[in-house]
């Protein structure tokens, strides 16, 4: 009578189990690769469903002769079916995309063909520094060096992020400080070229926090010339034009914050930021190189630095996929 009676439960558990047929596993996530909790996934046509946890994770018993398919449903999320076989494997990777998302900017499951690979920033610079020409007035006037103590300069960046870790080049033009007087022009301009290194110690939704350390080549041009359309070449010969370049490269160690403005698809498009710079600014070369057309000057002078500099900028973001 015992052995009758384990074979009969014996029996019933296997009537049971094949009653059950598969168990389906799985995770269901975002476009951004973020688990989605309450998500109802049923087997086709039945009333047989489960619902994911807070980590996304769900396990269903198909039930035996019904169709081999899940329907996946979530409010603010297109449904999802999804065809069964027998050499399906588990635990599946269900991605929804949600209902707002613009379909040209949706490519499908999240993995590592969506996620770029690397990210293209093109940004405006505008940049400001405070220098000291003033141990250069006794050589070419006051009037000349009053108006070198302003570095203003903005221009265009290209830059590269992998990962955290972000490589820039970029240009500076400086506004023309001209002035006229009865018969001198002083015509002043200020160029800047430097490479930015960067680490993204914080990369969130609305905010990126980056220390850099620039290295920048500054250039200031100044001329002087008659006030007078025509000149005797005598006269020109005699007196000359003043044309100086002065030289001067510096490091600058700062921080970058930046406040991120896109839509909710970001991840899988362009995005637009802001952001303000502030620095430390050291010299790298003491005395400045002077040129004057075809010839290097020497000088004992030189440029003063205030060590603190700010600057803004508008970028735009391009992710780069494989």
């Amino acid at each position: 009578m015992k052995r009758i009676t384990i074979i009969f439960l014996l029996f019933a558990g296997v009537l049971r189990l094949s009653g059950q047929g598969t168990t389906v596993s799985g995770t269901i996530i975002d476009q951004r690769g973020v688990s989605i909790v309450g998500v109802t996934i049923c087997q086709k046509n039945t009333s047989n469903c489960a619902v994911a946890d807070r980590n996304g994770m769900f396990f269903l018993d198909l039930e035996t002769g019904k169709e081999m398919k899940l329907r996946v449903e979530c409010p603010g999320f297109n449904p999802v079916e999804l065809a069964l076989n027998e050499n399906t494997t588990y635990p599946l990777k269900i991605t929804l995309k949600p209902m707002y998302l613009p379909n040209d900017i949706y490519t499908g499951d999240y993995n590592s063909e969506n996620t770029p690979i690397a990210t293209m920033r093109w940004t405006v610079n505008l940049d400001a520094l405070s220098t000291d020409f003033s141990q250069f007035a006794p050589s070419i006037g006051s009037y000349n060096t009053d108006i070198m103590d302003k570095f203003r300069v903005i221009g265009p960046e290209l830059g590269v992020s992998f990962s955290k870790i972000y490589v820039g080049i970029g240009m500076g033009f400086g506004y023309g400080r001209k002035h006229d007087y009865d018969s001198l022009v002083l015509d002043q301009n200020n160029t800047s070229y430097y490479i930015n290194f960067g680490y993204d110690v914080i990369k969130a939704t609305r905010l990126r926090v980056t220390p850099l350390l620039s290295v920048r080549w500054l250039r200031s041009k100044l001329l002087n010339y008659a006030n007078e359309k025509q000149i005797p070449l005598s006269q020109y010969l005699d007196e000359r034009d003043l044309d100086l370049r002065f030289n001067q490269t510096i490091a600058v160690a700062g921080i970058n914050l930046e406040c991120l403005m896109y839509n909710e698809a970001y991840v899988n498009g362009e995005y637009w930021s802001i952001g303000l710079f502030g620095g430390y600014a050291m010299k790298l070369n003491q005395q400045p190189w002077i040129y004057s057309k075809g010839n290097r000057l020497t000088a004992d002078g030189e440029i003063g630095l205030d060590h603190f500099t700010f600057g803004m900028n508008l970028s735009f973001y391009i992710p780069v996929r494989q």
